[in-house]
């Protein structure tokens, strides 16, 4: 049975899985400050969510926000042999209760592609007239 937490810094044994789940996606590689870098993104969210399965970090989420009327759901991520299952819709699902009762209006998010169905299953719309966009800092 998947179990669904919302995680904060007293979770720091959780965090070397959260850690394989970004490197499993490709979204991040070897560095030797993980822990504390992933000790900042939960200390850093509104909320972040972490699927388990007999303790085991299968899935995760989180939500930035200003904390009063706009927030974005990123780095919803699920282990390859646990997709398919509802977990990620269900961490989304989970994020948006905790932001909309705190509050929080309007809720953005920017779907991998492939991913847009699941989405807008769960209530969200493309924003026409509107581009994702992404500046990185050059290396």
């Amino acid at each position: 049975m998947v179990e669904y937490v919302f995680i904060d810094a007293s979770c720091g044994h959780l965090f070397q899985e959260i850690i394989g789940l970004y490197r499993a996606m490709g979204w991040w590689g070897e560095s030797p400050d993980d822990l504390a870098i992933v000790g900042s993104l939960v200390r850093g969210s509104h909320a972040f969510v972490a699927a388990l399965d007999g303790g085991e970090v299968i899935g995760m989420g989180r939500a930035l926000s200003d904390r009063e009327s706009d927030a974005y759901i990123q780095d919803v991520a699920v282990r390859a042999d646990r997709r398919g299952q509802g977990v990620g819709g269900e961490i989304v699902r989970r994020l948006v209760e905790r932001l909309e009762g705190d509050g929080i209006g309007w809720i953005g998010i920017v779907a991998e592609p492939g991913a847009a169905r699941i989405y807008e299953r769960l209530g969200f719309a493309q924003m026409l007239g509107a581009t994702p966009m992404l500046r990185r800092r050059p290396s």
